[in-house]
């Protein structure tokens, strides 16, 4: 008897421990779904790039380490080994060396070794898209500048040596893949495995989860990698897609999701009142601002330009739009990037002095113009209201217009929109040259159409450049012309924000990409 009533308590334990186990799952309520698997084309959704950093494991990745606050952060501006134990750099700069941490796998068990990285990189410059020029524009000019030494070594030759490889590197466009998952899936009319890749990640992933299901419109689940070198302090995070602002909240407040992602910032002051409930706010390097077409009238007239940016309430917006959550933007260069600069920085409002430049532009009563917002932003809807306010006191009448919000995107993409609101760009490296090279230089990215052959020659010029005087001084000179130019008006960096219950902990802030990485999460009952 005494037998039998001990089997029976030892499975009452074991019950309970598999229970334990099982609650350990954190939800997170998000506003859309994802969009497409594969991480060298992956779509440029925040929430899909989310999801595939936490399903790959890269060469190296930002190191984390405490700020000045003592919180967890990963810094942008330092790297560490992640699929790679340890990586070094020659002496001439030409060769990086990446020494693979030893018994490594894929989620199926198939070694993660130098032909997958060989195999990754192959089908990187193969597809040609974005994480190839991103590649080549840290200087790795083809597939054959990464080469196989052993079975745990990978050499890359990087032509000019540069300050960019390692912030692209660490990005999910740069994820390790499983060629025996993949190769099977490449066929003549899809050489590269997209079209699997897109919808698919079982058994390739290498890092910290496995996609264990995917019902789109509903929920995402991820289930820690068994074969993941690194802890995770969970078992399993489920991305429940909501996309109704008020019912994220709600669920937040009741306790039926750990985590919200999108928490309108006019209800961010009642969570902090709610004492089950924690809010992760940091300043965030993107970049918020109303593009005018430097090539269309009346905005090819840099008067007009200044005239506008003379008249727009900055405090206000800051204040109403984003209620405080967000600080001024004042260069081209967010603060957080090195070699920001506000000193160069003289737009405040000042009806007065915009009448007069608006007068010395040939526009002595002002113009008529169209405003064009996405529909799909509460925030770009506010601002609108609040410049058709304002510039209506320097004779500027302003027709809102208001797009779908894929029209929006198709039309600033081609560089179609002419007076706009632009909002959220963030530059995944962070430097200087790097981000003003997409929003002042290329053709993709340059919404306003700003032309400038000085500008563009110090941007091509110090790109690549590991003079940090020179470079410093170039990023000054071109701080102070474009904000002289005002190709944008400069509105403000937003803060990224995220409501959490009071029991969750390990939040880890990546100001590079502000992408979460969910290994790191954990209940304070666990």
């Amino acid at each position: 008897m005494r037998r039998i009533w001990f089997i029976a308590f030892v499975a009452l334990l074991l019950g309970l421990g598999a229970a334990f186990a099982q609650n350990k799952t954190l939800i997170i309520a998000v506003p859309s779904d994802i969009q497409n698997l594969d991480p060298t084309l992956s779509s440029g959704d925040i929430l899909t790039q989310e999801v595939l950093t936490n399903l790959y494991g890269t060469l190296v990745s930002f190191k984390v380490e405490k700020n000045a606050n003592g919180e967890l952060v990963g810094n942008p501006d330092q790297f560490q080994g992640d699929l790679a134990k340890s990586f070094d750099v020659s002496s001439d700069g030409h060769t990086v060396t990446f020494h693979l941490r030893p018994g490594l796998k894929f989620a199926n068990g198939d070694p993660i070794d130098a032909n997958a990285v060989k195999f990754t990189y192959d089908r990187i410059f193969g597809q040609n898209g974005v994480t190839a020029f991103l590649t080549k524009m840290a200087s790795v000019d083809n597939k054959d500048a990464v080469k196989v030494v052993d079975p745990s070594t990978v050499t890359f030759h990087v032509t000019t040596p540069n300050t960019l490889l390692f912030g692209n590197m660490s990005q999910f466009g740069h994820s390790i893949l499983d060629p025996a998952v993949v190769k099977p899936h490449m066929t003549k009319d899809d050489p590269w495995a997209h079209d699997w890749l897109k919808n698919h990640a079982q058994g390739t992933e290498s890092g910290p989860y496995i996609l264990k299901s995917w019902d789109p419109g509903n929920q995402i689940v991820l289930e820690r990698n068994p074969n993941y070198y690194g802890t995770v302090a969970n078992d399993r995070i489920i991305l429940k897609i909501i996309p109704d602002a008020s019912n994220r909240l709600a669920q937040l407040e009741a306790g039926a999701v750990d985590l919200a992602y999108g928490i309108p910032t006019k209800d961010l002051a009642l969570l902090k009142e709610d004492p089950n409930v924690k809010l992760a706010i940091h300043t965030t390097r993107a970049v918020a601002y109303l593009g005018m077409n430097n090539t269309v009238k009346p905005f090819d007239n840099v008067k007009v330009r200044q005239a506008i940016s003379y008249a727009v309430p900055y405090k206000t917006i800051i204040d109403k739009v984003i209620n405080g959550y967000g600080i001024q933007l004042t260069s081209p260069i967010p603060k957080g990037t090195p070699y920001h600069t506000d000193q160069y920085f003289h737009y405040k409002q000042d009806f007065a002095k915009a009448k007069q430049l608006l007068s010395e532009a040939g526009y002595p009563k002002g113009f008529n113009t169209s405003f064009e917002i996405p529909n799909d932003s509460a925030e770009a809807k506010q601002t609108a209201v609040w410049i058709q306010s304002a510039l209506k006191n320097i004779g500027v009448n302003v027709q809102i217009d208001e797009l779908p919000g894929a029209a929006f995107t198709a039309k600033m993409q081609k560089r179609q929109l002419t007076f706009f609101y632009a909002n959220q760009w963030i530059s995944i490296n962070n430097d200087p040259f790097y981000h003003m090279f997409w929003l002042l230089k290329a053709d993709c990215c340059d919404y306003a159409r700003y032309t400038n052959q000085q500008v563009w020659d110090l941007i091509s010029k110090y790109t690549l450049s590991t003079d940090k005087q020179a470079r410093e001084q170039a990023a000054m000179d071109i701080q102070k012309t474009v904000v002289d130019q005002a190709p944008w008006v400069f509105l403000y960096q937003p803060d990224n924000v995220i409501a959490m219950r009071k029991d969750v902990t390990g939040y880890v802030w990546f100001s590079a990409d502000r992408y979460m990485r969910y290994q790191y999460l954990r209940r304070t009952d666990w």
